[in-house]
């Protein structure tokens, strides 16, 4: 077993000397501390070092570490639910805040666990970060997955702004694919964003992140827990008890499209369907998107469910704008507002649609 301190707490980059200097990220690794409620340095299961936490969200923390017996790094994300749970005076065993989060803490440790599963059917998909392990420790669940060098979509595009079209399509078109083959085996992501896609530092491959939300095909009047980015989400995930299958996914991974080549945070569905918002169409903003693509676009983020595209399938073969059909640009206009052809006119000169 590898001397633990002759790697970086940071990045998990060898050290020259234990507790030196990095010569990778140039931290100084002579004090390892972690922030409050956060785990220490320490080893898992006998074999994952556990370093510095890069990612706290809601359910969980998420650390660099290292794989010891496979030599790589890794990303350990730990389930720590905000606000119902608590560290062990050891500050490392985990527990419920008490006992009114008693119920909620363990129904999301199962969650957890059912994360990592949903991950592991689709392993074989190019564009899905990939899990090695997963296991229950200290009274939590920890995931082990390949640990990408990388930042979000969402930090690139604050950082660089907007993205060009071919550029971007290269990246996400097999997001779109991974998409079309985890709806095929009835599973749904339900929470697609850019801060939920990686560019990776090494090749700008993009990678699907965050499953945590994702379940199967939710029907009418079946009660659902609400997962919601404002700006990402189908009107359909706001609604109780609303059916949610793969055209859930096609609105999230078209608002965020939208982003990505806008700069622009889309309005949500609500604001858009009672027209206290409009959507300004992406030519005003991005021209260099094909008439065809820009179409597509459009008609994924129909506010109305049943006016976008069957499936992801048909939106990844639109998006590659092989064709330009007017017929095509002017109805996704129609189903962008939710309006039907006959009020197309009156909706433009309304000022609906900018």
């Amino acid at each position: 077993m590898p001397e633990p301190r002759k790697y970086c707490f940071y990045c998990m980059h060898e050290l020259p000397e234990a507790d030196g200097k990095c010569t990778v990220c140039g931290s100084d690794n002579r004090e390892r501390r972690n922030g409050g409620g956060e785990l220490p340095f320490c080893r898992l299961a006998g074999k994952y070092l556990v370093g510095h936490a890069i990612a706290r969200g809601g359910f969980g923390i998420t650390y660099v570490g290292l794989d010891e017996m496979e030599n790589r790094r890794v990303a350990i994300k730990e389930y720590f639910p905000s606000g119902y749970a608590e560290r062990r005076e050891d500050g490392i065993h985990v527990r419920s805040a008490g006992p009114d989060a008693d119920e909620a803490f363990e129904t999301g440790k199962q969650k957890a666990l059912q994360e990592a599963g949903i991950i592991a059917r689709v392993q074989d998909v190019p564009g899905v970060v990939r899990v090695f392990d997963c296991f229950t420790r200290n009274n939590t669940v920890y995931i082990i997955m390949e640990f990408i060098d990388g930042k979000t979509y969402s930090a690139l595009t604050e950082k660089n702004g907007p993205e060009k079209w071919q550029e971007l399509w290269a990246r996400l078109r097999p997001i779109a694919e991974a998409l079309a083959r985890m709806h095929q085996i009835n599973l749904i992501h339900r929470d697609i964003s850019p801060d939920n896609l990686m560019v990776r530092e090494q090749d700008g491959s993009c990678v699907l992140l965050d499953f945590g939300a994702a379940s199967g095909k939710i029907t009418a009047n079946q009660e659902h827990s609400k997962v919601l980015k404002d700006g990402y989400a189908a009107l359909e995930q706001y609604q109780d008890r609303g059916e949610i299958n793969g055209r859930a996914d096609e609105y999230s991974f078209c608002a965020t499209m939208y982003y990505l080549l806008t700069g622009e945070r889309p309005p949500t569905p609500q604001q858009r369907r009672y027209q206290d918002a409009k959507l300004k169409l992406p030519i005003r903003l991005n021209k260099e998107m094909p008439d065809k693509a820009r179409a597509a676009l459009l008609k994924g983020m129909s506010v109305r469910q049943e006016d976008r595209f069957p499936d992801m399938e048909e939106l990844i073969f639109s998006l590659d704008a092989r064709k330009e059909p007017l017929a095509v640009w002017r109805i996704a206009l129609g189903a962008l507002a939710g309006l039907s052809g006959a009020v197309m006119a009156a909706a433009l000169a309304a000022g609906l649609l900018l």
